[in-house]
């Protein structure tokens, strides 16, 4: 009976779009929005669905998220696991800002 069930339960998993790995905290993560999914209107067709960045703080035993966002602040409510999605931060060289000043942008590129 244990084998049955395990074929059926890697059968499942293969054939299911099931996040590969888990979060864990202080992974950044996307909120998204299913607000706009049963509206069929076309002025919702763009709309912005994805929420965040946050990070998740702690995680429950029934698949549920404690996240906060980027300054700390907790949110107050908890997030079900099928409605986040992992934000993957790219890996390029932060832009220094003490190199920018005013005058760096001229006009001479107008004309």
């Amino acid at each position: 009976m244990k084998e049955a069930l395990n074929r059926n339960k890697a059968r499942f998993y293969s054939m299911h779009r099931l996040r590969p790995t888990k979060i864990e905290e202080g992974d950044w993560v996307l909120v998204y929005d299913s607000s706009f999914d049963n509206q069929h209107r076309s002025t919702h067709k763009f709309a912005k669905r994805l929420f965040g960045a946050y990070v998740e703080t702690n995680t429950n035993d029934n698949v549920t998220y404690h996240l906060t966002e980027l300054d700390g602040t907790k949110i107050a409510i908890q997030l079900v696991g099928k409605y986040i999605k992992v934000f993957k931060k790219r890996h390029e060289a932060k832009p220094d800002p003490t190199l920018w000043t005013e005058g760096d942008f001229s006009d001479e590129e107008d004309k």
